[in-house]
């Protein structure tokens, strides 16, 4: 167990110790959108292959989605852009969900372009439990959309699978906000602003880390 709970005031002896901001290195964001869109492609191809034994009555030609003219095209927009919205939807409202239940108040919901994301403004989180509701609706909309599958009618799949793909893609700053994460000592407590994350580490810790950089 943590010793440190989620909290408005920031502990005695404890100092800030490094910050994750995507804004200061324009090169790493580009970077991770590349590789999200690499993600998406590779995970979209993936998810096509598993249909021979999620939903193998899919694979005839007629349910393949093929643009063969305006109104499949507009369809096909149709398709992405719901999608889009779902897995934004369902990713955001979990994790406002999760962030009241450990705070007991309403999270603060920002928005940054085509970019959304819930944050509890000013609460310093113990780092198991950031992660916790960092991930989980990733994995959990994942999951879902997997299960859903064999299930949904048979021209809703192309959705779905959309939906999962753009879940996974989307998740490529949280897996390395994680990886950055999990790199430092224990004992740390994170200042999420949305578009910024900030670390707190005891004074002690933080003079052995700098010791050992």
């Amino acid at each position: 167990m943590e010793s440190v709970k989620p909290t408005q005031l920031l502990p005695k002896g404890y100092i800030p110790a490094g910050k994750f901001d995507l804004n200061d290195n324009r090169g790493l964001a580009m970077i991770l959108n590349l590789v999200g869109i690499g993600l998406l492609f590779g995970v979209g191809w993936l998810l096509l292959r598993s249909l021979s034994f999620l939903r193998p009555e899919y694979l005839s030609t007629e349910n393949i989605l093929v643009i063969t003219g305006m109104r499949e095209f507009w369809r096909n927009i149709l398709v992405l852009v719901v999608s889009l919205g779902l897995m934004i939807g369902l990713n955001e409202g979990m994790r406002g969900l999760l962030f009241w239940m450990v705070i007991q108040q309403r999270p603060k919901l920002g928005l940054k372009g085509l970019y959304t994301f819930a944050f509890a403004l000013d609460w310093y989180l113990p780092r198991r439990t950031y992660l916790f509701i960092r991930l989980t609706p990733i994995l959990i909309v994942t999951l879902l959309g997997l299960v859903a599958v064999p299930m949904v009618p048979l021209n809703l799949v192309p959705g779905v699978l959309l939906l999962v793909s753009l879940n996974i893609a989307g998740a490529i700053s949280d897996l390395v906000t994680t990886y950055w994460l999990l790199g430092k000592p224990k004992g740390l407590l994170v200042l999420d602003h949305g578009d910024e994350v900030r670390i707190f580490l005891p004074r002690e810790k933080t003079f052995l880390e700098g010791q050992d950089g």
